[in-house]
């Protein structure tokens, strides 16, 4: 089984101007907790989590008026925060080398690269998804 037959296509993908406070919106409107960052062309450039913006959000246990924690939430873009350099995989590669991947890297997705264009994301859940879809 490779990549491709497991892997999410088309992912819901963000820019690197946007806000963490229309990150944070997309994720929760779409129930995701990746979002892959793409320049103008559609070329990956790096990948936010949920973990990402929670670890950057302003603590309403801390103080500070609803107001302004959206205001600094609108105010700070996802470039300041997604990660660079992320592990991707290619469509043709084995399932069993994402899945070790994940599980080495405790990664929670994998983008999904042909070439420089990104095609997938490739989550734990996906796999499991495949596995259950595969019993007789």
């Amino acid at each position: 089984m490779f990549v491709r037959d497991s892997m999410t296509p088309r992912p819901i993908t963000i820019t690197a101007q946007e806000s963490l406070q229309g990150a944070m919106e997309l994720m929760a409107m779409k129930r995701i907790r990746h979002l892959p960052v793409v320049d103008a062309s559609g070329k990956l450039i790096g990948m936010v989590t949920d973990r990402d913006l929670r670890r950057v959000a302003p603590s309403p246990l801390f103080g500070g008026a609803p107001e302004e924690v959206e205001s600094q939430l609108e105010g700070t873009t996802v470039e300041r925060v997604m990660i660079k350099s992320t592990a991707t995989i290619g469509p043709n590669a084995r399932l069993q080398d994402a899945m070790k991947l994940m599980v080495e890297k405790k990664y929670g997705a994998l983008p999904v690269i042909d070439g420089v264009r990104l095609v997938g994301i490739i989550t734990p859940i996906d796999v499991m998804k495949s596995w259950l879809e595969a019993q007789p």
